[in-house]
């Protein structure tokens, strides 16, 4: 060992100032682009955001966007309001989605979702049985439709409540359906839930088009839950997000936690 030490030792004085400065100078550089790579997605989780969400073209390892989820919790500590916002790899503001949870049921939520870079806004208010389904954009006017609101109908990201509620019917193998708002499309779709399988701790869930014809020409919903403590940690499928070319984004999420899961409240809490 020593022997070597000494024989390294040696080369390295008999290179020319020249090549010394050049070794130097590849070191320094290096360490720029090193500095430049964004670090792990744990390195992003601070005391304000809660959630961190890493968005992937499907199957590549290219970044689309970054999630950033905050909570506000009622006096009694469950889920009132979430807050995110989407930022470009290049931590740009993209866009902020808010939702309200304070409806009958926490997966009819009111939300609003604010692309600021293609200029585009789509949303959902619920006022009793009905749904006002919204979207804008700066090369079209305000439309906008109203859709039922039905027991098992879904708004957005309620539809993590939703999950959540029908939990146990999922554990027993149960095909659960649903109606999703879609305020883009200005109308409602039919999807089931159902457990595909649970392998070292992680439940598969698949979410489906309840339409055989159209769920033939569409992939499903993939998501992956923690089975102990429920949190979603993997979504495959179409966002709101658009990229500047006004197309709808598809991707691949990965969600990490710095905080317990807050509980939603559901009806016989209410």
């Amino acid at each position: 060992m020593i022997r070597t030490l000494l024989q390294l030792r040696k080369s390295v004085q008999r290179l020319s100032p020249r090549l010394l400065i050049i070794w130097g100078l590849c070191l320094f550089l290096n360490s720029l682009v090193n500095a430049a790579i964004p670090g792990p997605i744990e390195a992003r989780l601070t005391d304000r955001w809660q959630i961190v969400g890493t968005g992937y073209k499907p199957g590549t390892r290219q970044i689309l966007f970054y999630e950033y989820h905050t909570f506000s919790l009622d006096q009694d500590g469950y889920i009132e309001a979430r807050y995110i916002e989407y930022r470009l790899p290049d931590n740009t503001l993209k866009s902020i989605k808010e939702i309200d949870y304070s409806n009958e049921n926490t997966w009819t939520p009111n939300f609003r979702y604010d692309d600021q870079e293609v200029g585009y806004r789509v949303g959902v208010e619920v006022q009793q049985n009905s749904g006002r389904l919204y979207r804008y954009s700066e090369k079209t006017s305000l439309e906008e439709s109203r859709e039922a609101i039905n027991p098992n109908t879904v708004v957005d990201a309620g539809f993590d409540a939703y999950i959540q509620h029908v939990w146990p019917r999922l554990e027993k193998n149960e095909k659960v359906a649903f109606d999703f708002l879609a305020p883009l499309k200005l109308n409602h779709y039919g999807f089931t839930l159902q457990l595909k399988h649970q392998n070292q701790g992680v439940c598969y869930i698949e979410m489906n088009l309840d339409w055989l014809i159209m769920d033939l020409l569409f992939d499903p919903v993939q998501l992956e839950y923690d089975c102990k403590t429920r949190r979603l940690m993997r979504y495959q499928g179409m966002t709101n997000l658009r990229d500047k070319d006004h197309r709808q984004m598809k991707a691949e999420i990965y969600y990490q936690w710095n905080t317990n899961y807050p509980p939603f409240r559901f009806d016989s809490q209410k």
